[in-house]
């Protein structure tokens, strides 16, 4: 009967494993032959790979180590089951004052050089965990609580090492595509080292010995009966060693990802107007057209493809990671793609940005949200690209960063400080990336908005305020503060009054709290009553700006006037 593969509960057996080469020996009771740990030494190994382990128990103890070699030098590295490289990972110094740090040590005619290793170092806590620096550089990875990992071109999240440690315990393992893809670039060969004895009661047997010789492991197996070991006499033993060559695998560090044969994903860029069927093409650079092609047989370079506003889910999620605008999506430093949303709010990008900027693992996600053209290319980004005129899109949040900005630089004057706190840590990534809405769902407008209250009343600075006003209540709060200075400052539009209203959606909205009955009396107050999500919070955003602005010109006239009058005053000596 067929069955399917199910990871954890139904999987063929590794290939290539001790387990599958290594028979038994016939004068062996079958209970002592190390079955389980004969499946685990494996000639290529795909997925997690044990470096570096020690334990004790009862039943069983033991470990498993790891040294690099010169590739000549492996054949020699396996001539006996002993552990080579036993004193890497400490610093001697000889007698007659020879310095030796530890990294590589010559055993015979053999090179060994560290990689891996548990150091216990008084004091600490726990094992250390020390791994090759140049093994880490090449993947340019980064530690976390219990492990290192490293970012691929797309600036996702990959494996690479992960361990666990008791105070006289530890297992390190190491992503075995990665290990192997090391070596080939550093022309080395992983040797990896196993000891463990097994104790168990029974009756008295004979020894048994056992060699396993191949080009790449070499492999002791013992059993016996030993008095001395009181109530398990019974001990078995495994030790020896193997080798890791190195493969050019399909894991790479990032600098290499862009060398990669890959297939370039197709695109949505049209409908066929006889049978209503999407167009596709191909978003690889060098098979789209240019400015300079004669025939203009090729589809356009710069082809707008469309996409519904949801493919920047993922992105908005890590502000911390994603940097968004309203004409840019960047990851980090490791990259960037320039977009802008057209007249009916669908993300716009050109084709062959698509196959040159976007990192081939983005192509799949992209493509679950792309649609057919529909509505009108943004403005101004036509304006820009394709008649090279200076114009500006839309970016309702860029206004309102700007505006926040230029009110700080105006209340420094007034008031000798910034008005806002200096955002810092989520919050800033939060506003700094805020675009809106990245869905159509009505939920998805009270996040967005809660991040314009955090940002814009929750970091409002009372101290100048209350330095500066004349007069104010002792339970006033930052709102109303706000609201007397302008006063003092001679508004009479109110203009704060955007700013209280989105504090009262915060509270009686179900942003911050569980929506009650006053949802949507705040809704209404807040002038979003039955509006999509988008035009909602761009309503609001633009309201927003308006009310900095409005302050800023009412702190820029009070400095002038301020000015003015300093200038008209006769000096001391008229």
């Amino acid at each position: 009967m067929s069955m399917p593969t199910v990871p954890g509960f139904l999987e063929p057996s590794p290939a290539n494993t001790l387990a599958d080469l290594w028979n038994r020996p016939t004068n062996l009771p079958g209970g002592l032959w190390p079955l389980d740990d004969l499946r685990t030494v494996a000639r290529t190994p795909a997925g997690w790979l044990v470096l570096e382990e020690h334990f004790f128990t009862e039943d069983k103890h033991g470990g498993r180590g790891c040294v690099t070699v010169k590739i000549d030098q492996t054949a020699e590295a396996l001539r006996e089951t002993t552990w080579i490289g036993r004193d890497l990972g400490k610093v001697s110094i000889w007698g007659d004052g020879t310095f030796e740090g530890g990294l590589a040590a010559i055993e015979g005619d053999i090179e060994v050089r560290f990689f891996a290793h548990a150091r216990r170092p008084s004091g600490a806590p726990l094992p250390v965990i020390e791994i090759s620096h140049t093994f880490l550089w090449y993947w340019d990875a980064f530690p976390t609580s219990a492990g290192w990992k490293y970012l691929n071109r797309a600036g996702r999240e990959q494996d690479l090492l992960r361990w666990e440690l008791t105070e006289d315990s530890w297992r390190v393992e190491v992503r075995a595509l990665e290990m192997r893809q090391y070596l080939s670039a550093a022309g080395l060969s992983a040797v990896l080292q196993l000891d463990y004895i097994n104790k168990t009661d029974g009756p008295e047997i004979e020894r048994v010995d056992d060699v396993f010789v191949d080009e790449w492991a070499h492999f002791h197996f013992y059993a016996d009966h030993d008095t001395t070991m009181g109530d398990r006499p019974v001990t078995s033993g495994i030790m020896g060693q193997y080798v890791l060559t190195g493969l050019r695998t399909s894991k790479v560090p990032r600098f290499e990802e862009r060398r990669q044969d890959r297939e370039y994903a197709t695109f949505i860029y049209g409908l066929d107007p006889e049978t209503g069927q999407p167009l596709t093409h191909t978003c690889d650079p060098d098979q789209l057209g240019t400015y300079y092609d004669r025939d203009g047989t090729r589809l356009h370079y710069l082809t707008p493809i469309y996409f519904r506003r949801e493919v920047l889910q993922p992105y908005a999620a890590e502000p911390t990671r994603y940097r968004l605008s309203s004409s840019r999506l960047t990851c980090l430093d490791l990259w960037g793609i320039d977009l802008s949303f057209n007249s009916i709010g669908l993300v716009e990008v050109y084709l062959g940005d698509l196959g040159r900027d976007l990192p081939s693992d983005e192509w799949g996600h992209w493509r679950t949200y792309n649609v057919p053209p529909e509505g009108k290319m943004d403005e101004g980004r036509f304006r820009r690209d394709f008649l090279n005129q200076f114009a500006s899109s839309r970016d309702v949040m860029g206004d309102l960063r700007r505006a926040r900005e230029s009110a700080n630089a105006a209340s420094q004057r007034v008031l000798g400080a910034p008005l806002w706190k200096a955002l810092d840590g989520d919050i800033k990534a939060e506003f700094d990336s805020l675009i809106g809405p990245v869905a159509d769902d009505p939920v998805s407008l009270g996040p967005a908005l809660l991040i314009l209250t955090k940002s814009l009343i929750d970091g409002i600075d009372v101290g100048p305020l209350k330095g500066h006003l004349s007069a104010f209540d002792k339970g006033d709060q930052s709102l109303r503060l706000l609201q007397r200075f302008a006063n003092e400052l001679g508004d009479t539009t109110d203009c704060t009054a955007i700013l209280r209203h989105l504090q009262s959606f915060r509270s009686k909205g179900g942003v911050a709290h569980l929506a009650g009955s006053q949802q949507a009396r705040a809704a209404e107050s807040l002038g979003v009553a039955n509006m999509a999500s988008l035009a909602a919070f761009e309503s609001v955003a633009g309201r927003l700006v308006t009310s900095l602005q409005k302050l800023t010109e009412l702190m820029v006239d009070a400095v002038q006037k301020s000015e003015s009058a300093a200038e008209g005053e006769p000096r001391g000596d008229e």
